[in-house]
């Protein structure tokens, strides 16, 4: 059970990596929509789609090899209250990429506002994944 726990935290750690990406590469983005012109627009939006998408399935690995991970290496014992924290973050995180991804629609059919609230929910949603490193941190140390 120890081995398969510790492939699952690998695979958990990837995970996160690929969606901490999206946290730093999405607001860069979204910065950028609001002054572009319709063609770099649509080139920005066809490259935040598909980082969208590899940030969904991220999401997904973290909540599914979370889990497991808990129930194999803690047996559902919470660690502190910093694991709460991190909890909150993410609800955060899903919550912000919620609203960002009903934004994005906004943006693709042309809402030059959505498109500058883009940058604003993609820094609300890396300031969540700041919360969760950080609580992760004190949760796990």
């Amino acid at each position: 059970m120890e081995l398969i726990a510790l492939v699952l935290f690998v695979i958990h750690i990837v995970a996160f990596i690929a969606g901490g990406a999206n946290s730093v590469v999405m607001p860069i983005i979204g910065s950028r929509m609001a002054t572009a012109t319709p063609d770099a627009r649509a080139a920005l939006m066809s490259v935040a789609e598909t980082l969208a998408k590899v940030g969904k399935y991220a999401m997904i690995t973290l909540i599914v090899t979370g889990l497991l991970v808990l129930w194999l290496k803690w047996n559902w014992v919470v660690p502190n209250l910093w694991f709460w924290v991190k909890m909150a973050g993410i609800v955060a995180m899903l919550v912000f990429i919620s609203l960002n991804e009903m934004n994005a629609k906004k943006a693709h059919a042309g809402d030059m506002a959505a498109a500058a609230n883009s940058k604003r929910f993609g820094q609300l949603t890396a300031l969540a994944f700041a919360v969760v490193i950080a609580s992760a941190v004190f949760a796990f140390n």
